[in-house]
Formats: structure tokens, sequence, C-alpha cells
């Protein structure tokens, strides 16, 4: 069940609406937002939650509002509140840009990737040419701008810019292995949460380059892995780009999903504050 919560000044009120999920809430946000999406883990906890609030708050200084501040234990007891006793929710948090800001906050449960995502490995395609404006800045008008991206059969978008480099996902960061070195774009993409974590778990595994990999690469077959990562979904391995068969989800991807797992079972925290 899907529910939305509007946060004005101290306010707080329900609205009624006909979506079910978050993917079919937003075509309901407003256009001049910045938000984030995240989720609880394990009944109850988050993961790195204050530092989405921060990028929230880079984000409307970069569109023109620097003195955005996040009432951040606000949300998080709105959030402790419409999670099950006995279960977790996805959450989308945005800050709409009015004057005064407001804060639209909705979830629904949360559900664990199917195993065979993590198994098998999932299909993508290109976005040629759709690289976002503006990277840093996660606005609820470019989650408008991506409904149209290409096929709702695949299950995740990479976006390229003009000269066929692989920069991101729609709603994810993206890494390839070549020649046993990580590679990812560090520029032209989102600051995402979960690529820090990804990082900082692939120091251990192995070279990271951020350079992105391009078209040519998986024409060539030098792409030997790859995945996805998000801040819902962890790393998603991917087994096919477009016309480009990568595989099933190899050692590296492997090792990086376990290091991800040791590293949230280091970092979760509750999600309300003492």
């Amino acid at each position: 069940m899907n529910t939305i919560i509007e946060l004005r000044s101290a306010e707080i009120f329900r609205v009624p609406t006909p979506a079910t999920t978050l993917r079919q809430a937003a075509a309901e946000e407003p256009s001049n937002g910045v938000y984030l999406v995240a989720r609880t883990y394990r009944t109850g906890s988050v993961l790195r939650l204050d530092d989405h609030f921060d990028r929230m708050e880079r984000s409307a200084a970069r569109l023109g509002v620097p003195d955005l501040s996040v009432p951040r234990r606000r949300i998080r007891e709105i959030l402790a509140g419409e999670r099950p006793a006995d279960g977790d929710i996805r959450f989308r948090v945005t800050a709409v840009l009015d004057t005064p800001v407001w804060y639209r906050i909705t979830t629904e449960p949360a559900a664990e990737p199917p195993p065979e995502l993590r198994r098998d490995g999932v299909d993508c395609d290109l976005a040629v040419g759709a690289a976002r404006e503006n990277p840093t800045v996660k606005s609820t008008a470019w989650m408008h701008t991506r409904t149209g991206l290409g096929s709702a059969t695949v299950y995740e978008h990479l976006l390229t810019d003009d000269a066929g480099a692989i920069l991101e996902g729609a709603t994810s960061n993206f890494y390839a292995v070549v020649a046993g070195t990580l590679r990812t774009a560090g520029e032209g993409v989102l600051e995402g949460i979960s690529r820090k974590i990804v990082l900082e778990v692939a120091a251990e595994v192995l070279p990271v380059v951020t350079t992105p990999i391009t078209r040519t690469d998986l024409a060539e077959g030098t792409v030997s892995e790859a995945c996805i990562s998000s801040a819902t979904r962890g790393i998603v391995p991917v087994r096919r780009i477009g016309e480009f068969v990568i595989g099933p989800p190899g050692p590296v991807t492997r090792e990086l999903i376990a290091g991800w797992e040791r590293w949230m079972d280091a970092h979760l925290e509750p999600i309300s504050l003492p």
C-alpha cells in the first residue's frame, strides 16, 4: 500500500492517491523539487540517511535555494511511524522548492530484489546521448524526464554522453570490469550514496579507475563483468547491455556484493534518533 504525507511547517497532511507504488506516485511529484529515495533494512535500520539529506541540501543550493535545511529529525519520526512493526519501507522524500519550502514523503512496503536478479544478472539498454544536463542535482524535473527513456522491458537504461561514454543508469550508478580494473565515470554522474559504498568496498578488491567505458569497449568484448548500484537495491549484476552480452555475474561482482553486505552489517543505524 502506498502512502503520501505532506509536511508543511509543523503540520502533516495525508494525501489520498490512486498510486499503489513509489514509481506510480512519481507522476504526482511537483517538478520543482529535490529528492531522495532510500529504504529501511532489517525492521527499521537505515544506511547513511544523513548523506541523503546532505545531498538534498546541496542539490537545492545548485538550483538557487542555498538555505534549505531539511527537518531531519521530524522526517525520521514520520518515516518511523509509517514502518510496520514487522517490516520495512521504501521511501521518497521530496523538498518542494516553493516559498516556503514544504516536503512530500511517499512510502511503500520494501521488498528485497528477487534472488534471480543477483544470481543471473539483469538486462540493460543504452540511452545514447541522454546524459543529464546537471547530474549533480537529484531533481524531480529529471524524475519526470527519465520516464521517456526507451523501452520499459529492460531493467535499467544506461545513459551515455554524445561521445558514447556510459556514465550512469537512469536510477543507478554503473560499473564495469575491464582488464582487472573497476571502471566507472568520475564526472557527469550523480553523487550516489551507494556509489560511495561501492568504491570503498571495491578498493579492497581491485584497482578503481574513474574513466567510463564506451560502446566500443562493449563491441570489442573487453568488458568481463558489469553491475549497477542504488541505495534501495544494493549491487545488481548486469548480464546484457543492448545487443552486447556480458554474461552471468563473475567473481569480482560476487565479491563486491559480499563486501556490500559486510559493509552494511557494520554501518546500519536506527531510523529514529535518540
